[in-house]
């Protein structure tokens, strides 16, 4: 063992706990993508289990080829000749088919099967059906159909939609059926009850057990004729379980993209970490180099290191993030079982592998650059004080001169995509203008903190001043230092602010599809029952909608259709005033359909006869309301003088309870003769729901970026208070208290995060709102929505992050006596 790297990993054994800030990053970021990874292959393993797992007793299965048909079957006497095909020891066949079934609860779609003997349910009452004049139903499908053991159910023959009666002979549990659990309304019977009930003679799949898998599927497809499709039963697994999630993984694409931005996080830190590392030690490495060891020797040290410590966290980050994914596992089967099939942990060998050999990478290329930095400085040189990279150098001002050209060409390419709605170009300029920022961060950095300091440390004195100075001394640690905030923070920014922007131009455009909260249609709606509605928990206005019925003559047809008249309080019922369309006295209101399936168009005229007068009318196509053509209300009292209540337009509180309400409503409908209820208020609760939910989940995985950050500053300022022990013991000895040293640390963190936090901000909102232009800029305007409260909790956070990171530096520093600091090398 050559003396460098005795020397190096003794160096390693004895510095241990300097490597534990960038070790903790390392261990975050790898746990991450370990926990990504593991999820991604337990939930495939999962998913294939429960999507298609009745395949796993078989060797082969097999399909009719083609859709010609509405239901292409194979034909009755393929069996017999896949049974007697060499190396199949038994078959079963399915025969399957939809069909309407006339219940005691009206008309309902029925999935007809005759099932598989493998995966027969299990009986929960009665028996199986064995003749084809019996019906087994599922416990979902009985309470559907309303039908109990011993009931009839009628069925619409497939054949000439004659009607086919069955007795229920028994209910089946198919809650955990991996093919019949997912809600279908299934019916068993035998597979002539099929046929009479569907008209379907011939088989949906045939399901064939044998010895090899691949040798009893070769045989099959020699033996079959060309319109059968022979597949194995691995084959047709990864079949049906593309069909099912449609051929993409979302999830593993989403967690691994987050992973990625933590290990990209990480990877600033780490580098960071090994330039303040390196830099400590350049009178250590060129005190080697003066006694005789080489510019690679120096190199390979360093990186050996790199390597070592990448191998070590990034091993326990794996571990650690194995842990993670089975304690979620556990919280999805016990929380989210609706949600899920039911989980197992899987761990595949990718799990273990990629994210130790990403971990070292992401180390030993951030610690690179610094390595070649601190080799190129001549052993002389590095004993006297480091000179750091500045604006005003030549690196400084390549740097600065390429991220101004990178700021101007992104710049040009968000605002190309938020005018032409385009996605591709904002991401594009996203990324170029977000390098170039990080580029120029040496510059605007310092600048901000200077001018955030002058403000927000004057009142800590002489402890605030020495903060900001101690901030800026070295413009690129500073810079990448908040660069790691920075990302994180602007993708939270980002996500946050987009989220509420699209949130607020999906509500507009659902305001004017679905202006009315909840609709009630009845024949006739009474004042009781309209004064029933408005009482419901949660309604916090109505407005009762007359209708009448008339004769419309116009375009040389005649019609009876049904007319309405907004009340003159609608506006105060809509969400959106403008969706209303109020007519004049002269003109009726038609909606796009409503004029299509009559055959007129704007500008015709048409006659309109009631029960007491009549009116020449001019067709208006608008925006309909779901009641009727719309008529002035005087006009309607021309048509009719006792027109009926045909609609009740009801309001719902801001903070109601929209499924509560909207069953309450419901509850008073019944009594209302033919009645509907509909409206826009569960269509809005749904897609605010959805939004919400995927925003917490993204900021929750964003969060593990922030973690690191903050991890980063903790770091960088535990370095730097090393770096400085005979500064801080002069500052001491000159006067300077423990506490003003507290605070000064303190102050110098808080600026940083502070830093990083507003520019995150800016950027993020910035990027936002050309995202949801480029998205949503052709359906509506999407105006600025900035969500006050979560953007401040973010900022409130970087103060409470960076007050945390200053703590153990502080006390570090604040427990070292002057004197015996005065005397550190």
């Amino acid at each position: 063992m050559s003396d460098v790297l005795q020397l190096t990993l003794a160096s390693l054994r004895h510095q241990s706990r300097r490597f534990l800030a960038p070790g903790l990053a390392v261990v975050l970021g790898v746990a991450f993508i370990a926990a990504t990874l593991v999820l991604t292959g337990t939930l495939q393993s999962s998913m294939r289990t429960s999507v298609a797992g009745h395949y796993a007793p078989y060797a082969s299965v097999v399909t009719p080829k083609g859709d010609d048909a509405d239901s292409p079957s194979l034909p009755a006497g393929i069996v017999d000749e896949v049974s007697e095909v060499d190396g199949v020891t038994s078959v079963d066949a399915v025969r399957e088919s939809w069909t309407m079934a006339s219940t005691p609860a009206g008309q309902r779609g029925a999935f007809v099967t005759t099932g598989t003997s493998t995966h027969a349910p299990g009986v929960v009452e009665g028996r199986a059906a064995r003749a084809s004049d019996e019906v087994t139903l599922s416990t979902a499908t009985a309470s559907s159909f309303g039908s109990r053991v011993g009931d009839e159910v009628t069925f619409a023959s497939g054949d000439d939609g004659s009607p086919v009666r069955a007795e229920v002979v028994g209910i089946v549990d198919v809650a955990d059926h991996p093919v019949y659990g997912s809600g279908t309304p299934v019916v068993f019977t035998t597979a002539a009850g099929v046929t009479d009930l569907t008209g379907l003679t011939g088989w949906t799949e045939i399901d064939v057990r044998g010895g090899d898998e691949a040798a009893t599927t070769r045989a099959l497809r020699d033996a079959l004729p060309l319109d059968a499709d022979v597949a194995s039963t691995t084959e047709a697994s990864d079949d049906l379980v593309s069909r099912v999630t449609g051929g993409t993984d979302v999830l593993g694409v989403l967690l691994t993209a987050f992973a990625a931005i933590a290990l990209f996080v990480s990877a600033i830190v780490i580098g960071n970490t090994f330039g303040i590392l390196l830099a400590r030690r350049a009178r250590e490495t060129a005190l080697l180099r003066a006694v005789g060891s080489t510019r690679g020797q120096v190199v390979r040290s360093a990186l050996v290191e790199a390597l070592v410590v990448g191998l070590v966290f990034s091993a326990v980050g794996v571990l650690a993030g194995i842990g993670l994914a089975s304690a979620l596992v556990a919280a999805g089967n016990a929380w989210a079982s609706n949600y899920f099939p039911t989980l197992v942990l899987d761990v595949p060998a990718k799990a273990v592998l990629l994210p130790v050999l990403a971990g070292v990478v992401v180390v030993v290329c951030a610690a690179l650059r610094p390595v070649l930095r601190s080799s190129r400085v001549a052993p002389l040189a590095a004993l006297r004080p480091d000179a750091a990279i500045t604006a005003r150098s030549r690196a400084g001002r390549l740097r600065v001169a390429s991220g101004v050209v990178l700021i101007v060409l992104g710049g040009g390419a968000l605002a190309a995509a938020a005018a032409s709605h385009q996605v591709l170009p904002g991401v594009l300029g996203g990324f170029l203008s977000f390098a170039g920022v990080l580029l120029v961060g040496s510059v605007l950095v310092p600048w901000l903190v200077r001018l955030v300091g002058s403000v927000a440390a004057r009142p800590f004195g002489p402890a605030g001043r020495l903060a900001v100075d101690n901030a800026v001394r070295n413009p690129a640690r500073a810079a990448g230092t908040t660069a790691a905030l920075l990302v994180g923070v602007t993708l939270v920014s980002m996500t946050a602010v987009g989220a509420a922007t699209a949130k607020s131009a999906l509500t507009e455009v659902i305001d004017a599809q679905y202006a009315v909260d909840v609709v009630v249609q009845g024949d006739d709606v009474t004042d009781a029952q309209t004064s029933r509605l408005a009482g419901v928990e949660g309604v916090a206005g109505d407005a009762a909608v007359e209708t009448t019925t008339v004769r419309v003559t116009g375009a040389g047809e005649r019609r009876d259709v049904q007319v309405a008249a907004l009340p003159p309080g609608i506006d105060d019922v809509v969400r959106d005033p403008s969706a209303v369309t109020h007519p004049a006295t002269d003109e009726v209101v038609l909606s796009e359909e409503q004029a299509l399936e009559a055959g007129i168009a704007s500008g015709d005229e048409v006659t309109v006869s009631g029960p007491r007068g009549r009116a020449e009318l001019t067709v208006a196509v608008g925006q309909g309301m779901g009641a009727g053509w719309l008529v002035d209300p005087t006009v309607l009292r021309e048509l009719d003088d006792s027109p009926t209540t045909g609609a009740v337009f009801l309001r719902l509180a801001d903070d109601a309870d929209v499924d509560r309400t909207v069953e309450g409503v419901q509850q008073v409908a019944t009594q209302i003769e033919g009645s509907e209820v509909g409206g826009g208020a569960q269509v809005r609760q749904t897609h605010t729901e959805t939004l919400d939910l995927a925003l917490a989940i993204v900021l929750a995985l964003l969060a593990i970026s922030v973690v690191i950050a903050v991890v980063g500053i903790a770091n960088t300022l535990s370095l730097s208070v090393i770096e400085r022990t005979r500064e801080s013991a002069l500052l001491r000895a000159l006067g300077l208290t423990r506490g003003q040293l507290r605070r000064m640390l303190a102050v110098e963190a808080v600026l940083l995060a502070v830093v990083g936090t507003l520019l995150g901000a800016v950027l993020g909102a910035g990027y936002a709102w050309v995202g949801v232009t480029a998205l949503l800029g052709e359906f509506t305007d999407a105006p600025l929505v900035l969500p006050w409260s979560q953007l401040l909790a973010v900022g409130a956070g970087a103060v409470i992050a960076g007050l945390l990171a200053s703590v153990l530096p502080a006390r570090r520093a604040a427990r070292v006596a002057p004197a015996a600091a005065l005397a550190a090398d």
